[in-house]
């Protein structure tokens, strides 16, 4: 009895001695400020107000697939860690055996002697977690948990980015189709006045052939554009998780303009930046590779298990729960390794290694995340200016159509400037749409790149 108190005073003692190393988070060489938007909410596209683009969010959110893909990965790592939970606590299983053995008379080799025996019994049996590498192991899974919630946060983001960017470009598309029917629909009644009047002999062939050959380019680029679109709709329904009825069958309902007021931006500590959900990510992995070390050192020690049954165990079921049935038992195991040749130690090895490749993981998604405001800030500044210099652009070229008709109706000029201007014009306006589009886009870079409304604190 001594012994058995002095052995579990031992356990009691060790039970929660960690051999998992320090956690210290990698240092990083930050930036004192990074720009961007101080405040970020967490629907930060409604600033936008566009009712159809707040549907569009909404539908994408709750039907893509990758986004379902992440939540179940984020269902499984819970699993884990409740099962990792579970490894902590007692486990008690009662069993229950009904049998009748035959043996050969030793008397007389011709018949056989039959024996019943019936047994009920509880039997209990616990870990010690010396070490703590149970423990160790829930905290492991704890953090992988962690990292999934922010994985799929990452995911979310991403999405909520690629359907807003998703939407303008087609508005854009849409922009571009309008903007030519609307040109070709007047080039259609020029060609046909022209040819009345080559008809007649006031125009010449040459000049009839030049309008019906950029009449033709025009209907031609009209085609270009309907398939462009065609295609921009059909990616864009996959990206909404649309079923393959909704994509022959469904057309997205678009706004019939682009947003004139733009998301605000200002000073941003370069700090708030790790708060990035692929940057949580990446720490909760590095904490559970930490975590993953202590529990391969474990192996190493000696583990003890309790254990304990009691129950009836009698030749007749009817005898089954008398007094002199009853049968109790208890007991420590120990397990010591010895030799286990080499094959603890590559567990450990490999932890360690794992622990490295999260580190070098964390430290590239940081510089990764500096690097992507970085390049938003300047895409953001440079796509505002070239939206203003082309939408001056067009004000000029449609101004200078408008006077090259109305000096070609007085006589000073042939039709060829006419259907110069119109082309410039034209592309003029396909390009405007086009820079409408990355406007926007640049805007939604940025408050990704920023973490867009995700907050580190809610992952608990």
């Amino acid at each position: 009895m001594r012994n058995l108190s002095i052995l579990l005073a031992i356990v009691f003692f060790f039970g929660g001695c960690s051999l998992t190393p320090s956690y210290v988070a990698p240092a990083n060489d930050l930036p004192e400020s990074a720009g961007g938007d101080l405040s970020i909410g967490d629907s930060w596209w409604e600033g936008f107000n566009d009712p159809d683009l707040n549907e569009i969010v909404k539908e994408a959110l709750e039907r893509n697939h990758d986004l379902a893909i992440a939540a179940g990965n984020v269902a499984r790592a819970r699993a884990a860690l409740g099962l990792a939970k579970a490894q902590q606590y007692p486990n008690f299983a009662v069993s229950g055996e009904g049998a009748r053995t035959w043996v050969r008379d030793s008397l007389d080799s011709s018949k056989f002697i039959n024996a019943d025996s019936f047994a009920l019994s509880g039997t209990l049996s616990f870990e010690v977690d010396l070490w703590s590498r149970l423990s160790d192991s829930k905290k492991s899974a704890f953090s992988q948990l962690l990292a999934m919630q922010a994985t799929r946060e990452t995911i979310r983001l991403s999405l909520i980015g690629g359907a807003i960017e998703g939407y303008y470009s087609l508005l854009a598309l849409t922009c571009n189709e309008r903007d030519i029917e609307e040109m070709l629909q007047g080039k259609e009644q020029a060609y046909a006045l022209r040819k009345s009047q080559a008809e007649a002999g006031a125009l010449t062939e040459l000049i009839l052939s030049q309008v019906a050959a950029n009449l033709n380019g025009t209907r031609a680029q009209l085609i270009d554009i309907k398939r462009q679109k065609e295609a921009a709709e059909n990616a864009f329904a996959v990206l909404l998780g649309r079923t393959p009825k909704a994509i022959f069958e469904g057309k997205t309902k678009l706004s019939d303009r682009f947003p004139s007021r733009m998301l605000p931006s200002a000073n941003l500590p370069s700090d708030l930046i790790l708060r990035r959900p692929d940057i949580q990510a990446a720490e909760e992995e590095l904490k559970a590779a930490n975590y993953s070390i202590g529990a391969a050192r474990a192996q190493y020690l000696p583990s003890i298990s309790l254990t304990g049954a009691a129950g009836f165990q009698s030749a007749e079921l009817g005898d089954l729960f008398n007094q002199e049935s009853q049968s109790a038992r208890a007991g420590i195991g120990i397990n010591l390794p010895i030799f286990s040749f080499g094959r603890i130690g590559a567990q450990v090895d490999s932890a360690k290694a794992a622990k490295e490749i999260a580190i070098s993981q964390y430290q590239k998604s940081v510089a990764t995340a500096f690097s992507e405001v970085k390049d938003a800030l300047s895409r953001k500044e440079q796509a505002a200016a070239r939206l203003k210099q082309l939408k001056e652009q067009t004000t000029y070229l449609r101004k200078a159509l408008k006077l090259t008709r109305e000096q070609y109706e007085a006589g000073y000029n042939d039709y060829i400037a006419v259907i110069d201007a119109e082309t410039d014009l034209l592309t003029a306006q396909i390009n405007l749409n086009g820079a409408e589009a990355e406007n926007i886009a640049a805007q939604v870079q940025l408050y990704k790149a920023l973490g867009g409304g995700y907050k580190a604190e809610a992952k608990n």
